[in-house]
């Protein structure tokens, strides 16, 4: 009996790592997959690899190699006439490019792909639904977010797609927590949880998990907040996901905040900017200052305060970070006097938020 092409052996190592959510290793199986390809002058082998080694890129937090990488593929989809190939690049390059750039970017990507995918008669609008979402709400645009993952999520459940419906859960569970929906939050975090543990999704676990413990801190345990971080983090360390891992670093440094641990606090917030800086994550920048200039306005340092959110309002401004551009508006509000609370009020009524004010200490969600 034949032996299989070094190709496809190559190929379902990455796959088999990668459901285990080892991307580095599964990384270096694609990517062996796709030369052995070339030497065997098998293009559509070639292509599934050179997808599987984008998506692995992107899940590791390395946006810029991925967006190279997911355009790589879409010429060589559209040399080889694959219209799934295609769509599949359009959709990759849509999460990449959201997350270096205006997330708004990334938007015709994910529409042109969810055209090619109905075009070629794909079930994949769930997917591409819940990658809306999940832009839609990088954009601050939070009731239409919430509606694209529920129409996800109801896609999924109809399809049987256990895994697409703990995502668009997770979508749920973010949205929700920026629309101060707490409760509503860790339930849909707790309903994902489930799902990637019966899948024995390690990277769902961790996104789980993380939500889960922001939950927790916009309720104010703490303890059960940084238990639940904890394990997220001890998860993207293992799979290797700088980018996740560092919002993580990020919401311990809130919880290390809203505890009056001042010192330790600001050391994360320092540790998970220079993550960010990292993956060249400029929403996860934002956040780090928005997180430090609440931190420098409850010691009463009001200078370095307004500094951070006069910074955090150019670059939302920038990048089109709506939600987080009410958070930097409010902080400034504070230092203000009098402080224009109606303009905060109606710049978060326009996202779909209602913290009027937000509660003192500051904390974005």
């Amino acid at each position: 009996m034949p032996s299989r092409p070094a190709s496809q052996r190559l190929f379902a190592l990455g796959e088999r790592a990668r459901s285990r959510s080892r991307f580095a290793d599964a990384l270096d199986h694609y990517r062996g997959a796709m030369q052995a390809a070339k030497t065997e002058r098998a293009e559509v082998r070639q292509l599934d690899a050179q997808l599987g080694a984008a998506d692995c890129l992107r899940m590791q937090g390395r946006y810029g190699l991925a967006a190279r990488a997911y355009e790589r593929a879409r010429r060589l989809a559209e040399r080889i006439d694959d219209t799934q190939g295609a769509a599949d690049s359009l959709a990759g390059l849509g999460l990449s490019v959201r997350a270096r750039e205006n997330p708004v970017h990334g938007l015709p990507y994910l529409n042109e792909a969810g055209r090619l995918y109905r075009g070629a008669g794909v079930e994949r609008e769930s997917f591409v639904l819940w990658a809306l979402g999940s832009t839609y709400r990088f954009c601050g645009d939070l009731r239409k977010a919430r509606t694209h993952f529920t129409r996800a999520l109801r896609l999924a459940i109809r399809a049987g797609d256990a895994g697409a419906a703990g995502y668009a859960l997770c979508g749920l569970g973010g949205a929700t927590r920026l629309m101060g929906r707490f409760a509503e939050t860790q339930q849909h975090y707790a309903d994902a949880r489930d799902v990637f543990e019966a899948e024995d999704d390690v990277y769902g676990r961790a996104y789980a998990c993380c939500g889960l413990g922001n939950a927790a801190r916009m309720r104010g345990e703490f303890s059960v907040a940084l238990r639940l971080f904890r394990t997220a983090e001890r998860l993207y360390t293992r799979i290797g996901d700088k980018a996740s891992f560092a919002y993580t670093v990020w919401a311990m440094a809130t919880v290390h905040k809203m505890r009056q641990d001042y010192v330790r606090s600001a050391a994360a917030f320092r540790r998970a900017l220079q993550l960010f800086r990292q993956t060249k994550d400029v929403r996860g920048a934002v956040y780090c200052r928005l997180g430090s200039g609440e931190l420098a306005l409850l010691q009463g340092r009001r200078k370095q305060a307004r500094a951070a959110f006069r910074r955090c309002s150019e670059l939302t401004q920038q990048h089109g970070y709506r939600a987080e551009a009410c958070h930097a508006r409010a902080g400034l509000a504070l230092l203000d006097d009098p402080a224009d609370w109606g303009t905060v009020r109606r710049a978060y009524r326009s996202c779909g938020l209602h913290f009027t004010p937000p509660p003192a200490p500051l904390n974005l969600p």
